[in-house]
């Protein structure tokens, strides 16, 4: 059995960035060192738990984060972006599996972890194992969460839609707006979805929109499990 995600993700790699951008080259990160070139250029693909099967929950990000730096990896990301390369070179099951286990060792250490998907989580009263996470667009970009419409539409045609169907959700958080109006433009028949703000000034109005997001994410829970079960889940480590 193939694992969960894999379909999506070998679709992308195969098509490669110029499908879902004019060029290959276009809206790259610029003034980067070689070896953070060759980052910019692999698709990342997130993960799936190992517990996902029992609550069908994804959350859905905008695309990679380029780095506070230029031109070195982070420790992370040193870690990490080999198995993607290698996945991106030969997409295969194995390969996959490796990228995506290398993914969730390393993104629970990131800040939008342990600012945003913690909190979000843990309104689900979910563990790092019972969530799918994956990005919109997989590939980093020069215009960070700006990039164009047009790139936008080729992420929800040639990936995002692509994963839904074989993730099959019940439910969606996507984080930030980019996200919520990426998935905006999708058909009707989506599960329900959840938008979650990454404002980065937590002014009040911040504050009501993550609480009322939370409640709505604890009410779906709600909706899908057995409250015992509830009390004896696991929170995600922040």
């Amino acid at each position: 059995m193939m694992p969960l995600g894999y379909r999506s993700a070998k679709a992308v790699a195969r098509l490669g960035r110029a499908a879902f951008f004019d060029t290959a080259t276009a809206d790259l990160p610029t003034s980067r060192s070689p070896i953070l070139r060759r980052d910019d250029l692999t698709p990342q693909f997130g993960y799936v738990g190992s517990r996902y099967k029992k609550t069908r929950v994804l959350v859905l990000g905008i695309n990679p984060g380029n780095g506070p730096r230029s031109d070195i990896r982070t420790s992370e990301d040193e870690r990490m972006m080999p198995a993607h390369q290698r996945f991106a070179a030969d997409p295969s099951p194995r390969n996959f599996e490796a990228a995506t286990a290398a993914y969730k060792a390393e993104c629970q250490r990131w800040h939008v972890w342990t600012r945003h998907c913690a909190e979000i989580i843990g309104a689900g009263k979910l563990s790092l194992e019972d969530i799918a996470y994956s990005n919109c667009l997989p590939w980093r970009t020069g215009s960070q969460s700006n990039f164009s419409d047009s790139v936008a539409t080729k992420a929800m045609e040639l990936y995002v839609l692509p994963l839904i169907k074989e993730l099959r959700p019940k439910l969606i958080i996507a984080l930030g707006k980019r996200a919520s109006h990426i998935l905006h433009s999708a058909p009707d028949n989506l599960p329900q979805v959840i938008p979650w703000t990454r404002a980065r000034a937590p002014t009040a109005a911040v504050k009501q929109e993550r609480a009322a997001s939370a409640a709505a994410v604890f009410k779906a829970m709600n909706r899908e499990f057995h409250p015992t079960a509830s009390r004896r889940s696991r929170h995600l480590r922040s």
